[in-house]
C-alpha cells in the first residue's frame, strides 16, 4: 500500500574545515551518491523517520516508498549529520518512478531527537536541494561546518539537454528551525554532445576552495579555462556571485 507524504524542503553536504580555510583539493569532500549502500548508523534513524510509510520488498528493507504529488518515490538513507543543539539530521535520497526528462527525484532531511536509545522525529522536509533529471535525486553530496554557523549541506544534480551537460550545486543551511537554502551555483558544463556540429569543445568543473563563515565562499573552476568566482551573502541570507559570472551559459 502506498502512503501519501507531505513535501517540504531538505538536502545534503560533507566533511568539515576551519573558518576562512583554503585548499586546492576543495574545502570539503564531495562524494557520489551510492543508493545501494546502507551507511553505518543510519538504519535506526531511517526506520524512525519513515515509520508510517511503505517499505521495499524482501532484501530491500532499507527502502521506503512514498507517494508524493502522485509519483512513487523510493527513499534510501544517505548520511547522518550532527546538529549543534544535540539533534541529528538524517539525509536520504528518493528516486521517482517518473522517468521523463522533466521529472526529478527528491532529497529529504529529517531532524531527529534521541529518547531512551531510540529516535523521535522533530521535523521532516522531503524536497530539498539539487536533483537530477529522469526521476533521479542528487548525484553527489557532502556537508561542512566551514561556511555557516551550523552545518551546511551540499547536493549536486543536473542532466543533459540537446548535447549540453550541466550540473548545479545547492547549499542548504541546517538551522535550528529547519533546512534553509542559501545558494545555488553551477559546477559542471560540457558541450561534448554538441561539439560535433563544429563547436569548440568546452568542459568546465568547479568546487568550493575557501570560505569566510557567514560572509562568502569561493568556487574555483578548471578545465577548458581556469577561473574563480566569489559568492557573497546578501541581506536576505542568500549568496550571489560577485560581479559577472564567466561560467558558460547552460
Amino acid at each position: 500500500m502506498k502512503t501519501a507524504v507531505a513535501a517540504v524542503t531538505a538536502v545534503i553536504f560533507m566533511a568539515s574545515s576551519a573558518q576562512a580555510a583554503t585548499t586546492d583539493e576543495g574545502l570539503f569532500e564531495v562524494k557520489d551518491v551510492e543508493r545501494d549502500t546502507v551507511p553505518a548508523g543510519t538504519p535506526a534513524a531511517f526506520e524512525a523517520a519513515f515509520a508510517q510509510n511503505t517499505h521495499g520488498g524482501p532484501g530491500r528493507w532499507y527502502e521506503v516508498v512514498c507517494v508524493i504529488d502522485g509519483d512513487s518515490v523510493t527513499f534510501v538513507p544517505l548520511t547522518l549529520v550532527p546538529l549543534p543543539d544535540g539533534m541529528t539530521a538524517l539525509v536520504s535520497t528518493g528516486a521517482s518512478d517518473c522517468s521523463a526528462q522533466a521529472c526529478t527525484g527528491r532529497n529529504s532531511v529529517h531532524y531527529l531527537e534521541r529518547h531512551a536509545g531510540s529516535y523521535k522525529v522533530a521535523g521532516a522536509w522531503l524536497n530539498v536541494g539539487a536533483r537530477g533529471t529522469m526521476g533521479n535525486p542528487a548525484q553527489r553530496w557532502g556537508w561542512t561546518d566551514a561556511i555557516g554557523a551550523g552545518p551546511v549541506l551540499y547536493t549536486e544534480g543536473g542532466g543533459v539537454w540537446q548535447g549540453y551537460a550541466c550540473s548545479f550545486a545547492t547549499l542548504t543551511h541546517l538551522t535550528p528551525g529547519g533546512p534553509v537554502e542559501i545558494a545555488t551555483f553551477p559546477v559542471h558544463y560540457s558541450n561534448s554532445g554538441a561539439s560535433a556540429d563544429g563547436q569548440k569543445l568546452v568542459e568546465v568543473d568547479g568546487r568550493i576552495i575557501s570560505a569566510q563563515k557567514d560572509k562568502s565562499f569561493t568556487v574555483h573552476y578548471t578545465g577548458s579555462k581556469a577561473f574563480s568566482e566569489r559568492y557573497v551573502v546578501g541581506s536576505d541570507g542568500r549568496y550571489a556571485v560577485e560581479g559577472v559570472t564567466h561560467f558558460p551559459k547552460c
